[in-house]
């Protein structure tokens, strides 16, 4: 006759059971899913709708180029230019053309507040169009 021992049923287990630890990542990834979308809605804004064609190309007469080099060197097309005198004369350009734009190139290596500089003398000239060129490689 067999004699039943309390130790054999119970030996010690040699796996971690994760069925637990899933069923809690899967419960966590849902919840997610299901706020996320209710995070960014939480805010009422009204986006503007661009045209489809892009349209018409700006004539390049009413574009100015505005360049600062590494040193922080202020050029209004190609010609270095101080900020009070390049305001005047965005001033003017901007009462001439109705469609006036201004493109800003800047070296890399520039502090952040040289360009805000720049962005300044737009906004006192009343010039709103804008573009910031970059080098794609």
């Amino acid at each position: 006759m067999k004699r039943y021992s309390q130790r054999s049923g119970h030996t010690a287990m040699a796996e971690l059971n994760v069925t637990p630890l899933l069923d809690l990542a899967f419960v966590l990834l849902i919840i997610f899913i299901i706020t996320t979308p209710l995070l960014e809605s939480n805010i009422p804004l009204q986006l503007p709708v661009g045209s489809e064609d892009g349209g018409a190309p700006p004539d390049p007469k009413s574009i100015r180029t505005v360049s600062i080099d590494h040193n922080g060197q202020v050029y209004l097309e190609s010609k270095p230019i101080d900020l009070p005198v390049l305001e005047q004369e965005l001033t003017a350009f901007g009462q001439d053309t109705p469609e006036a734009s201004v493109v800003i190139r800047a070296d890399k290596s520039l502090r952040y507040q040289q360009v805000v500089d720049v962005m300044d003398v737009l906004k006192r000239a009343k010039i709103s169009r804008l573009h910031l060129e970059n080098v794609t490689q």
